[in-house]
């Protein structure tokens, strides 16, 4: 089976998306598309559509859930079939126009395979190609083992069988552990058959049990009465040590009061502000007499200091001159410069002067002999126009030459030119003929495509083999519709698969049936158990013996010896036999085995036979029909093809015919149009020959009719040219009379531009233009020595004198000697001065604003002086004091008083709460009379006591709450139900344990049977296949695949060209990864074979690969895609060549 096309109409992101798969060689499809663009969507579309789209589906994000559905169109060998899936609980296959479809529709597309089945054998992801490669190194040692899962996709069946042999293990084992689960349960059961035994009731233990309890319940409450007792004894002593020292600081407090006598009570911070006070003294004196200091300083520095206040004044002229000093020394020099280009320029004016003839005597009377603007302008414009006057006069004269010449020709070719006229029917013929095309080659073509439809025609009914009949039997045999074959096809294929199921079966039954005999011989030989037969058979010899005593025929004192031989022969092999009970039973069980696997192999046999003769009937009906049809002895497998072979046969026997026809009906229309041509040119006075071809007379018809047209054509094109020629020939005379005009008025303008100008009227043009351009250059040059003398040196000139004037005007109010000075240096000295005056005047504004914060220093050192003292002045009025130092004294007193009150009000306090509601008379009273020397050895004393009384309690409640458990527990429990309910509990899940324990070890053989069985079947042409890919997906790094029979177990290996074996341990994880997808195409590749193909789906298993690997790994996929359809999807679009490269340029890439 593959997919031509596949529909996403609506599912995921996609909606009427369709992806077309063409048929190829090699079947393979490269789908690219980046992240997130529905790769992933399309594999599951694929399952879904082939096996239903699952109730919850994660593509339901766009469309609704029940409106998803996909499509696509299959085809497998002569069957083909275009469906849709939809969204639904039942009926969700239908046809293109939404017709329900039956739902073994696909069953002879898909065969047996299901969801899983396809999923795992027809799919691989990147995912599971690393995991596949995990799991064949967790089982390297287990050949069988990563064949197996390799083959089925499975790459958790190590995990698999181990966790169904740990379970095993965790159940039962012949060696007991309390960690298996049927131990525990035994142990359980144990324990509650004692419980069942020791619940008993009895008399006299209950009025034991009953004194026993009144006993201790009238001990424990004495104990009890002690206690409380004691309890009270300790609380009063513990109360009298913990107040006795409260009450002696309490007196002692009260007498210290009284020895204070009278005090002044003063303020509880006055101590405080009496230190902060003198503190602040200290530091405020310091700070006076620093900060006076500094005053006297900074006032000698400010008498020190001159400031030249006349200069600071007019500070702003004194910058502006020196700046102007700056920005015009360079003027002096620069004048120079400019003079001196101004002869240089003046030069230049007389030697142009020179060569006009004019003399050089000075600037203003040169200026005055250049013509004006105008007059130069006009002459420029007269020079200009010169050339074009003289070139348009001579044009004209040629052109209106040219054209009386050009007139003259064609009168002359008109007088020899005749004309004459075409028939209509001669056109009309031609027409005809050349509507036809190129007749010969359609004939050619015509005979060609008649040849090859000939030949398949006949190479089609060669194929038809020994059922050829002429075409007239074929077109009208009934044969069956394809529905019907396929049904056919599909019972025929159905017996012979169950035919061959059985054969395999019996050959698996008559193998284990030899398995199983010889298992009992060898236990036979191992063993040599006793059977029951063996031990009646002496039993039944020691009875004879003693019934022919009884009987009298065997004497007793003879026979005696012999019957007592006999009767310890038997018991010997009796209890032989119980001894080898457990050999006996499993040598039973084979046997029964064995009749059981005979019995299976009976009704194979009659399955076999059966299913032998339905296939001789189908046969036999199958070979009726075909006679029926005249195919006799063809085959239901032949005769798919064989129709295909026949509509191939009449559709080239119906293509032989249409090109017989076509090449009649051309013949017909090439004569009448050929006796038709030949009559038109017969009647326009050509000869025409029989033998002529229908092509011949067409060119014939065609020269003709052109050499006509020609000459008419001719004839029009010179007339309309004469006409033309003789009607411009005046016009070309009238421009030469105005070109002459206006050459004679240039002459004129040219004579008087000349005279204005100051040249002579015989000046030709170049002379003109030359002194045209020495007027210009002397005009420039006066210019620019008028600017340099105008605006550079006149204007330099200027600005020195202003200098001058305001340098003299600044010295004469300043500096009185510098009047005979230079500016520049009178502009200089002011400059020097201002700049100390500047910084005298600066440090004289520091000084007194330094001077200015000192005073105010010295104020504020003054005033916190001030402040201290009087804040101390309340508490000197209260005390009555004017001494710091007596106050001092008084603070100290005060605060002595105080804490006094403070302590002997806490010690109150502590009396009384902790005196446990007592006054504080009756405290004292109570301290008063206690012994506190002895009172610490009244309390140990008590707590001994009471430690006593405590042990006694606790062992007389223990022995209270036993006696009292007893007795309840003797007058009536279920304690016995209890312990039988627990004992049938633990029957219940020994039971379960034995139960699970036979199905998990059985499931655990069975898969390492299967293993074993896979491996002895497939390991040979399997690892053969799979080396070759191997090393194709290596690039030859490894040969082939090996297996190491000398270890035990036996071990998958790589061998490397040089003859070195690598396990898979020793394989990088890329290497094992493609060790497992070499596995994995073998395997798919051997079960190709066997069963019916479907699409194979590769998702980016090259991810991790190099380019050459890559290749390597398309090339294996070559392989595939010639069995069956390879669908690769990826997100690496530099495949693509790749891909191209191996698999030719007409390979299908899908872009998403």
């Amino acid at each position: 089976m593959r997919f031509n096309r596949l529909d996403l109409i609506k599912y995921g992101k996609f909606s009427d998306h369709s992806v077309t798969f063409p048929h190829a060689k090699q079947d393979f499809h490269l789908i690219i598309g980046p992240n997130e663009a529905g790769k992933s969507t399309l594999r599951s579309a694929i399952i879904d559509l082939l096996f239903g789209i699952p109730a919850r589906s994660v593509h339901s994000f766009q469309h609704p859930l029940n409106e998803l559905r996909l499509g696509a169109a299959i085809s497998s060998h002569a069957e083909a079939l275009e469906f849709q899936r939809t969204k639904a609980n039942k009926q969700t296959l239908r046809s293109p126009q939404d017709a329900i479809l039956a739902d073994d529709v696909l069953t002879p597309f898909l065969g047996a395979a299901d969801r899983s089945f396809y999923d795992q054998m027809f799919g691989l992801d990147h995912t599971r190609l690393v995991s596949g490669g995990n799991s064949i190194l967790s089982a390297e040692n287990d050949v069988g083992q990563i064949l197996f899962q390799s083959a089925a996709g499975v790459a958790s069946l190590g995990h698999i069988r181990d966790a169904l042999l740990a379970e095993a293990d965790a159940l039962w084992a012949s060696r007991k552990s309390n960690q298996r689960a049927y131990y525990q349960a035994a142990e359980q059961l144990d324990k509650a058959n004692d419980e069942l035994k020791a619940a008993t009731v009895r008399t006299k233990v209950w009025v034991e049990t009953s004194s026993k309890v009144d006993a201790l319940q009238e001990a424990l409450n004495s104990e009890r009465q002690r206690h409380q007792q004691l309890q009270s004894q300790r609380s009063r002593l513990e109360r009298i040590r913990r107040l006795a020292p409260f009450l002696i600081s309490l007196r002692e407090n009260e007498q210290h009061r009284v020895q204070l006598g009278e005090v002044i009570d003063l303020p509880i911070d006055a101590a405080a502000t009496l230190a902060c006070a003198e503190r602040e003294l200290a530091i405020a004196q310091q700070r006076l007499d620093l900060h006076a200091a500094e005053v006297s300083k900074i006032t000698e520095a400010l008498d020190a200091i001159v400031v030249d206040e006349p200069v600071l004044e007019i500070a702003a002229e004194i910058t502006a001159l020196d700046n102007l000093r700056l920005q015009y020394r360079a003027y002096t020099h620069d004048i120079g410069n400019r003079k001196s280009e101004i002869a240089t320029l003046w030069q230049d004016v007389c030697h142009a002067c020179r060569q006009l003839n004019w003399p050089a005597d000075a600037q203003e009377a040169v200026a005055r002999r250049l013509p004006t603007l105008l007059v130069r302008r006009e002459l420029s414009r007269l020079l200009r126009e010169r050339g074009g006057i003289v070139e348009t006069l001579r044009a004209a004269e040629r052109a209106e030459k040219s054209k009386r010449s050009e007139i003259d020709a064609l009168t002359n070719q008109l007088k020899a030119l005749q004309t004459v006229d075409v028939k209509p029917a001669l056109r009309a013929a031609l027409l005809s003929a050349k509507a036809l095309g190129d007749t010969e080659n359609t004939q050619k073509m015509l005979l060609t495509r008649l040849n090859k439809a000939n030949l398949a025609l006949e190479s089609s009914l060669v194929e038809l083999g020994p059922w050829r009949q002429p075409l007239p039997v074929l077109m009208a045999l009934q044969l069956p519709s394809q529905e019907m074959l396929n049904r056919l096809l599909q019972e025929r294929q159905t017996l012979s698969a169950e035919h061959k199921t059985v054969l395999q079966n019996e050959q698996k039954q008559i193998a284990q049936l030899a398995r199983l005999e010889l298992q009992i011989t060898q236990f036979n030989a191992l063993h040599q158990p006793t059977t029951c037969e063996a031990v009646n058979a002496v039993r039944l010899e020691r009875d004879k013996s003693w019934r022919a005593i009884k009987s009298g025929t065997h004497d007793l004192q003879h026979a005696a010896q012999q019957f007592e031989e006999l009767i310890l022969g038997a018991d010997q092999i009796a209890d032989r036999r119980l001894e080898d009970v457990e050999e006996a039973t499993e040598l039973q069980s084979l046997s029964h085995q064995l009749e059981r696997e005979q019995q299976n192999l009976t009704l194979l046999n009659a399955q076999r036979a059966q299913l032998h003769h339905d296939q001789q009937q189908f046969d036999e009906r199958w070979a009726q029909q075909a006679q029926a049809l005249n195919l006799t002895g063809m085959s239901l497998e032949e005769i798919g093809a064989w129709i295909g072979k026949r509509e191939k046969t009449l559709s080239a026997a119906a293509l032989s015919q249409e090109v017989q026809d076509e090449l009649a009906s051309l013949a017909q229309l090439l004569a009448a149009t050929r006796d038709k041509l030949a009559k038109s040119l017969f009647e326009a006075g050509l000869d025409v020959a029989d033998a002529d071809h229908l092509s011949i007379l067409c060119i014939q018809a065609e020269s003709h009719i052109q050499t006509i047209d020609s000459a008419k054509v001719r004839h029009d094109t010179l007339s309309t040219q004469l006409n033309s020629a003789q009607h411009y020939t005046d016009t070309l005379k009238q421009a030469t009379e105005d070109a002459k005009r206006q050459q004679n008025r240039w002459q004129e303008d040219w004579s008087n531009a000349l005279a204005n100008v100051g040249l002579a009227a015989t000046t030709d043009s170049g002379t003109a233009e030359g002194a045209l351009e020495l007027i210009d250059l002397i005009e420039e040059k006066l210019v620019k020595i008028r600017h340099i003398q105008t605006e550079r040196i006149d204007t330099m000139t200027a600005d020195l004198k202003v200098f001058a004037l305001e340098a003299n005007r600044l010295a004469q109010g300043l500096a009185a000697e510098l009047n005979d000075q230079s500016a520049e240096l009178i502009a200089q000295t002011l400059a020097t001065r201002l700049t100390s005056a500047r910084t005298s005047f600066t440090e004289y504004q520091r000084l007194k604003e330094a001077l200015h914060v000192a005073n105010t220093q010295v104020l504020d050192a003054k005033a916190a002086i001030q402040t201290a003292i009087a804040s101390l002045q309340p508490l000197m009025t209260r005390a009555c004091v004017d001494s710091t130092s007596l106050l001092d004294a008084l603070i100290i007193r005060s605060d002595a008083r105080r804490r006094l009150e403070a302590e002997i009000v806490e010690a109150k306090t502590q009396l009384l709460s902790g005196g446990d509601g007592l006054t504080q008379l009756q405290i004292e009273a109570e301290i008063d009379a206690a012994d506190l020397r002895l009172l610490t050895a009244e309390l140990t004393r008590i707590n001994d006591e009471l430690s006593e009384t405590v042990k006694q309690q606790t062992s007389l409640s223990a022995e209270h709450a036993t006696a009292q458990k007893v007795l309840s527990d003797i007058g009536g429990s279920d304690a016995a139900m209890q312990a039988e309910a627990r004992r049938q509990e633990a029957l219940a899940q020994m039971s379960d344990v034995a139960e699970r324990y036979i199905k998990v070890f059985t499931a655990g053989r069975l898969l390492r049977w299967a293993i074993d069985r896979y491996r002895e079947e497939k390991q040979g042409p399997l690892l053969q296949r799979a080396g070759a890919i191997f090393a194709t997906l290596t690039s030859g790094s490894f040969s082939k695949l090996i297996v190491d029979f000398e270890q035990e177990p036996m071990v998958l290996e790589g061998l490397r060209h040089a003859g070195k074996p690598v396990g898979i341990s020793g394989m990088s994880d890329g290497t094992r990864d493609q060790l497992y997808l070499a596995l994995r195409l073998a395997a798919l590749e051997m079960h190709l074979e066997q069963a019916m193909p479907l699409p194979f789906i590769a998702d980016d298993l090259f991810i991790n690969y190099d380019d050459v690997r890559s290749k390597a790994g398309f090339e294996a996929l070559k392989v595939i895609s010639e069995h069956t359809q390879v669908i690769f999807l990826s997100h690496h679009d530099h495949l693509i060549p790749m891909v191209q490269e191996v698999f030719g340029q007409q390979v299908n890439v899908v872009l998403l």
